[in-house]
């Protein structure tokens, strides 16, 4: 008794699931043409030969695979938050950073997004439309260099940059619950950290544990310049270390690397040029 009510209850639970409803309709014969249950007449077979399957076990056996494709669906995909994309495509926040940064060359900055009525916007409520990740250098301040304004950047700042797991976490927590679909990871020529890092495979010591940590993160990414002579602005090494972020950020969270299977976000990288002002995208 027991095991059938479970059964019962299971095959509810996929019923309501969406998909298993879709699969059911896309199989399911008109009631017009139903397909009598009841075993037809099979020929005696010869000695040895396979036995052919009655209608009535062909059906049962696919009914067997659509329960068992629809709970493999359910265990895949039920459970996870779904993610509301914010209402900017990553496409579009990609071209307003790029128009900014032109700005900013130029020296003509936008007049408006720094009143006191945005102030009041946001905070009513925070709707960026990019993450960037970058280098908490002085020189390079994101909004700065992109000329955007408040509420349209989520910045996260670090040595490197570098990655934590408070890092990481921060940039899940803008995709997956401020609906950013663009997210930025850049670095800087003449990059502080990248300097260090180096110069720590070869011996030298970094000062402290806790900027230890930061190196540590950047030497898998930098070890194939180990012993090498530094590029000019070490803009190579930190291109490197950039790359390496962008896969590292897919690999280490899963949230992020849906959102990014699904479309809907794109990271992009690029390298911000100290004395032009210039980012350069890859």
């Amino acid at each position: 008794m027991v095991i059938r009510v479970a059964l019962i209850l299971a095959l509810v639970n996929l019923s309501a699931c969406s998909y298993f409803s879709k699969r059911r309709s896309n199989t399911e014969a008109p009631k017009e043409a139903s397909v009598q249950m009841t075993p037809t007449t099979v020929p005696a077979a010869k000695e040895g030969a396979p036995v052919a399957k009655t209608e009535g076990q062909a059906q049962a056996q696919e009914v067997k695979n659509a329960v068992a494709e629809a709970a493999q669906h359910i265990k895949e995909t039920h459970g996870k938050p779904v993610r509301e994309a914010g209402p900017v495509p990553a496409e579009k926040a990609y071209g307003w950073l790029r128009n900014g940064n032109t700005r900013f060359v130029k020296g003509f900055f936008r007049k408006d997004g720094a009143l006191a009525k945005d102030r009041l916007r946001v905070a009513a409520g925070q709707t960026p439309h990019s993450v960037v990740l970058s280098s908490s250098d002085s020189s390079a301040p994101p909004e700065v260099i992109f000329d955007q304004k408040l509420g349209e950047l989520y910045t996260v700042r670090t040595a490197g940059p570098s990655l934590s797991e408070n890092v990481i976490g921060s940039i899940e927590y803008a995709v997956a619950n401020l609906g950013v679909n663009l997210i930025v990871v850049m670095g800087q020529e003449n990059s502080g950290a990248v300097k260090a890092t180096l110069q720590a495979m070869d011996g030298a010591d970094v000062g402290s544990p806790s900027f230890g940590a930061v190196v540590n993160d950047l030497k898998p990414r930098l070890l194939k310049y180990k012993g090498i002579k530094p590029s000019p602005a070490m803009i190579e090494e930190s291109w490197s270390n950039v790359d390496g972020i962008a896969k590292d950020l897919l690999l280490r969270s899963e949230i992020l690397r849906d959102a990014v299977t699904s479309g809907e976000v794109k990271i992009v990288r690029g390298m911000y040029h100290l004395e032009s002002g210039n980012v350069e995208f890859k």
